[in-house]
């Protein structure tokens, strides 16, 4: 696989890697887990993911670890198109310590996730409904044509799905980050299509975007600076690209730090950033700065 390839393949863990459990946690009840419940947070359901007609609750059987942080989630049931809103929701619940003989243990339970009956904002158009339920498939088809290392089919589909989203709009901070992740699979279509400069473009509307709903506090801030970066150092911009490579990684360590049970997840994310950007250093002729950060990543 050329390195391209890699780099899209990275882009697809990117999507799927989970966070681990945690061993030997107890099973209690839904209605004992809300006792301990301190902060929670709505599913926000972002048009392009919730058609108009969509209903119901969705269950989650979840860990929760001995400091009362959630860290791990799984659907059990309910409508596909609200499962991946209840999955980003209960990420930020917190809970007080669960306490087993005056020891604070992790825990396992099931959460009924509830669906916002209306959202703010002006109901959808026609168009926007339509749009809606376009954009899942579409933005799957674009995934698959990437991962496929097909750059007419990527930059086909991937278009159609940047179109989709800025058709949907963006009332809500999901709304935004569907339109960032849009715009970051175009942008690696076109880096297929060896469209260096058109793809570089897309990177850094993405980057805009993100800094509209996110903070450099969330993990997910990061991704649009290193993909920004993947087509500078593809450009010869190395400079700009270092730059971009240490804001994705500055702030995956800082949600190492902040969240230590979801390294398993955030870890494999910074040990490829690291690589790649050790790469672009011995590239550079600084092999002791790349030795540094391949370090690091085989640390994680």
């Amino acid at each position: 696989m050329d390195r391209v390839g890699i780099l899209c393949g990275f882009f697809l863990l990117a999507q799927i890697c989970g966070a681990q459990g945690t061993d030997a946690a107890k099973p209690i009840s839904e209605a004992d887990a809300r006792q301990h419940l301190v902060q929670d947070a709505e599913p926000v359901n972002p048009r392009v993911v919730q058609p108009a007609s969509a209903q119901g609750d969705v269950a989650l059987a979840v860990t929760i670890d001995a400091m009362g942080q959630v860290v791990s989630e799984k659907v059990l049931s309910g409508p596909a198109v609200l499962q991946q809103a209840a999955l980003d929701a209960v990420r930020h619940w917190h809970f007080t310590p669960f306490l087993d003989n005056g020891v604070a243990v992790p825990v396992t339970t099931r959460l009924t996730i509830g669906n916002p009956s209306s959202q703010s904002g002006p109901a959808p158009t026609a168009d926007q409904e339509q749009a809606e339920k376009a954009w899942f498939p579409l933005s799957a088809k674009c995934m698959k044509a990437i991962q496929a290392q097909n750059p007419r089919e990527a930059v086909e589909a991937c278009k159609q799905t940047l179109d989709i989203s800025l058709k949907v709009g963006d009332q809500t901070p999901s709304d935004q980050l569907a339109r960032t992740g849009s715009l970051q699979m175009y942008g690696h279509a076109l880096l297929l299509a060896n469209q260096k400069q058109a793809a570089l473009a897309q990177e850094y509307m993405a980057v805009d975007e993100v800094r509209k709903c996110l903070t450099d506090k969330d993990q997910e801030y990061a991704m649009p600076y290193f993909w920004r970066g993947v087509v500078e150092a593809n450009l010869g911009q190395n400079d700009p690209a270092l730059a971009d490579f240490t804001v994705a990684e500055a702030t995956h360590r800082r949600a190492i730090a902040n969240l230590p049970d979801m390294k398993a997840k955030y870890g494999p994310l910074l040990a490829a950033i690291l690589k790649e950007h050790a790469a672009l250093l011995d590239r550079m002729g600084r092999a002791d700065e790349a030795a540094k950060l391949r370090a690091e990543a085989a640390s994680l």
